[in-house]
């Protein structure tokens, strides 16, 4: 795996590069912060025509939906406002279709901002400029705050997701302290992984019991959630207890079905807690 920095050559004369760069899937906080860099940093290596596609890959092939000429002058703030200043939005069209709009475009290099569903479909596109044999660069920036990506030191967006998770388990406490034998019960998105869960659960020290996907547990039984809940009401008339989306699957009944980014729709922990 080859870090990211400097190389001593370059492959494209900077001055005949068309880049675009895309945002797909949900947001996410840091996408116009990354958007804004990649749009300084080509113009840095002297790249002069940048393009932004709209509303994910549907700006490829939807009429209506044109691209976007950026610039240093146009991208300069944007980093001070929430949301992605392409717009977003799931799935899309074949990628055969996507290439051909590639093709018809003259890109020559592709900035895809997205999470799993996004890159795979990133792979496909990167996969059909090959079997095309299309000098087009695709380049995957990783979008997620669940911080799930075992090559990434650590993904934008997830600091951000355990600073605010934190004000909702700070309320929870606030609730079942106050709380005739009060349980606060906080759910947290992450997808397959517990890391927002565990580091806002750490970061307040409020959180009494924490279940992620990584970690089997058993509500009933002598060792079960249940029954250490019931001892720690006993002890000191109140709990928190922070629980990742995906914990505990095993114990719930799995519907099979995907979301338009393809993937895996979770069955509902927090509900069943």
């Amino acid at each position: 795996v080859h870090r990211a920095g400097p190389r001593k050559d370059i492959y494209y004369e900077p001055n005949e590069v068309k880049a675009a760069i895309v945002t797909c899937g949900g947001l996410c906080p840091g996408l116009n912060d990354v958007i804004r860099q990649v749009v300084f940093t080509l113009e840095t290596y002297g790249v002069k025509n940048i393009v932004g596609i709209p509303f994910g890959f549907r700006g490829f092939f939807e009429k209506g939906l044109k691209e976007m000429p950026l610039s240093r002058n146009l991208v300069e703030n944007i980093n001070l406002a929430g949301g992605s200043f392409l717009g977003v939005s799931r799935g899309g069209p074949k990628t055969s279709e996507i290439v051909d709009s590639i093709q018809a475009r003259r890109i020559d290099m592709l900035f895809v901002l997205g999470g799993n569903g996004t890159h795979a479909g990133a792979n496909a596109i990167h996969d059909e400029c090959r079997k095309r044999k299309l000098k087009v660069s695709v380049v995957a920036v990783p979008k997620t705050i669940d911080n799930d990506i075992p090559l990434m030191d650590k993904t934008f967006g997830f600091d951000t997701a355990v600073e605010e998770a934190q004000r909702a388990i700070n309320s929870a406490y606030i609730e079942a302290r106050s709380a005739y034998h009060g349980i606060g019960l906080v759910k947290l998105m992450g997808r397959s992984s517990g890391f927002i869960a565990m580091h806002a659960s750490l970061s307040s020290g409020q959180v009494d019991v924490c279940l992620i996907p990584e970690v089997s547990f058993a509500l009933d039984g002598e060792y079960g959630v249940l029954q250490h809940l019931e001892q720690l009401i006993k002890n000191k008339g109140f709990c928190v207890v922070c629980v990742a989306e995906a914990a505990g699957q095993e114990l719930l009944q799995n519907s099979g079905a995907t979301d338009a980014s393809g993937n895996a729709i979770l069955s509902d922990i927090g509900v069943h807690m």
